[in-house]
């Protein structure tokens, strides 16, 4: 479960508006996730935080 420092603003409001990459955000496991939120952290630039919901998107699980 995601810990009470939850998601950066910046790719919580990216998933909200990506239906696919909110889809596929939630079917990540708990490490998936946090390696996601510790990228989005990093991300200095809005152009990289899209860049992060774009590959969550793109993503396929089977």
């Amino acid at each position: 479960m995601i810990k009470e420092d939850g998601l950066p603003v910046g790719l919580g409001f990216g998933l909200a508006m990506n239906e696919k990459a909110l889809g596929q955000f939630s079917m990540m496991t708990e490490d998936e996730k946090r390696q996601v939120i510790d990228a989005a952290r990093g991300a200095q630039t809005k152009e990289q935080m899209a860049q992060i919901v774009k590959d969550i998107a793109d993503m396929e699980f089977f």
